[in-house]
């Protein structure tokens, strides 16, 4: 009888268990059957919203100050090497890293000062950077009072210094405006860094001993070629080998001018390749004030080709002087004649027409126009995004809303089957702000922008969107951007695409076609 009633204690307890397991799969099941029905009706299950970007009226372009890890080569007192020493420096709003990280190096020499005499500051005189490459440009008094050792130190340091940050890809240095000669022959620009700056030193002497003697020794130097932008606005620089024969530098350098730029579609050629407007071989003198000046006599057909060819004065000038001056050693100016006749003046893009001085021009006359490359994007047909090389300002290659605000304004980029990514009527005023911090870019838009995407298509909708993300994201300072319409955040700006969270770019929708 005992054993009878714990057998059916047993089962009467197993049986409240599965009693209780179906009844928590009934609730279950009607809970999912209710989560069902609400759906239906219109409901969603509610997901918790990203953090909210806090609302502000951003205007204009900032970032919060950055740092940067960098590797800063110094000289070291009484010795022909190099010491590296990595610190990381602090970029305040609106500086120039380039030029942060240059006064951190030329202050920081051990031994106090054995680059440069007298404070960076008063020294570093200004800091070109476009396609990827640095002008260095220095005080005159930088090369004063220098043995050729010392001014190749210099260089290397500097050089080595800013080919390890992003984007660096050659490095040029003046003095004064002037390129400087090691071993009586040009340094021409570093594209690569000097780990031994004695041996490179060794190096050098052995190729001015070999060159200046004759004999058929030919002389190796990457060398800055600039390039009318295909815009009309710009000069745009590209770092390129070029062999020398003899010490007739200009020649070859023009030469290379003639066969055109190989790294960007966006400029060209200046000098027909295929016939010589030049009335004689470039000769160089020296002024009443002990300059060295290069002449450069042109035939009288000049004007008809610039005009045939679409060319304008400057353009063909500037390409001229920018790549003969910043390589030619010791060259303060040159003066370009045509049929004889001294050029006096020229009109700029900007419409103002700039005088030369006894015909001389300056490097500084130039310089202004010098540009970079930037990739942006725009539409293609199926809906794609293309990234096409253009022509900006130097600024506008370092700067997120300066990078947008440029996308607006090229607007065609002249290649068939591809339209910008922007409504119609919207200008670049209306990119209002950008913001970058902790890698992240807040763009403000205005209000007439978010209407003009109202009739926008989810593929219209996707380009315009990620075109801007990707643009921005070439930036080494982004990796990811938020939207925001009048300073407050707004769910999308037509129809699918949900601008609540930071956006990270999408490659898979992009198809490169920029060289």
């Amino acid at each position: 009888m005992t054993a009878g009633r714990e057998l059916k204690r047993m089962q009467s307890a197993k049986i409240l268990k599965l009693v209780s397991i179906a009844t928590l799969l009934a609730i279950c099941l009607s809970a999912c059957g209710r989560s069902a029905q609400n759906a239906s009706e219109g409901s969603s299950i509610s997901l918790p919203e990203p953090p909210e970007i806090e609302q502000r009226q951003i205007l204009g372009d900032s970032s919060a100050s950055d740092s940067l890890e960098v590797t800063l080569y110094c000289a070291t007192d009484n010795s022909p090497e190099l010491s590296s020493v990595t610190r990381v420096i602090h970029v305040k709003d609106g500086d120039s890293p380039l030029r942060a990280v240059l006064l951190e190096l030329l202050n920081a020499t051990p031994g106090g000062g054995a680059l440069l005499v007298g404070s960076a500051e008063a020294q570093l005189t200004d800091v070109e950077f476009g396609c990827g490459v640095a002008t260095v440009r220095l005080a005159l008094d930088a090369s004063v009072n220098r043995s050729d050792q010392d001014y190749l130190l210099l260089y290397s340091s500097i050089a080595n210094t800013l080919l390890g940050m992003d984007g660096v890809e050659a490095v040029n240095l003046l003095a004064g405006d002037r390129s400087i000669s090691v071993c009586a022959i040009p340094t021409g620009t570093f594209v690569r860094a000097e780990e031994n700056a004695a041996a490179a030193y060794a190096q050098t002497q052995v190729e001015s001993d070999r060159f200046l003697a004759g004999g058929g020794a030919s002389l190796n130097r990457s060398a800055l070629l600039y390039f009318p932008s295909s815009d009309g606005q710009y000069l745009l620089p590209e770092a390129r080998e070029v062999s020398f024969s003899s010490s007739d530098y200009a020649l070859a350098l023009i030469d290379a001018l003639k066969s055109g730029p190989q790294a960007r579609t966006c400029c060209f050629a200046a000098m027909p390749g295929n016939q010589d407007l030049l009335s004689a071989a470039p000769e160089l003198s020296v002024s009443g004030a002990g300059e060295r000046v290069l002449d450069v006599g042109f035939t009288s057909m000049l004007p008809s080709y610039l005009a045939m060819a679409g060319v304008e004065p400057w353009q063909l000038y500037g390409s001229l002087a920018l790549t003969l001056l910043s390589f030619i050693p010791d060259l303060s100016a040159l003066r370009i004649s045509i049929d004889g006749v001294y050029v006096t003046e020229c009109a700029m893009p900007d419409g103002r027409r700039v005088q030369f001085e006894d015909g001389l021009m300056r490097r500084e006359d130039y310089a202004f126009l010098i540009g970079s490359c930037a990739r942006l994007y725009f539409a293609r047909e199926d809906g794609t995004l293309a990234a096409v090389g253009c022509a900006v300002a130097q600024s506008a290659s370092a700067s997120a809303g300066s990078i947008l605000r440029a996308m607006i304004a090229v607007d065609d980029p002249g290649i068939e089957g591809l339209t910008s990514v922007f409504p119609e009527r919207i200008l670049p005023e209306d990119i209002l702000g950008v913001r970058v911090e902790n890698r992240t870019a807040i763009v403000n838009l205005s209000g007439k922008f978010y209407a003009r995407c109202q009739s926008l298509s989810a593929a219209e909708e996707r380009a315009l969107i990620y075109g801007m993300i990707n643009a921005l994201a070439e930036l080494s300072s982004v990796g990811a951007v938020s939207f925001l319409v009048e300073g407050r955040q707004v769910d999308s700006l037509a129809q699918d695409i949900y601008l609540k969270s930071a956006l990270m770019p999408d490659p898979g929708l992009v198809v490169d076609t920029s060289n």
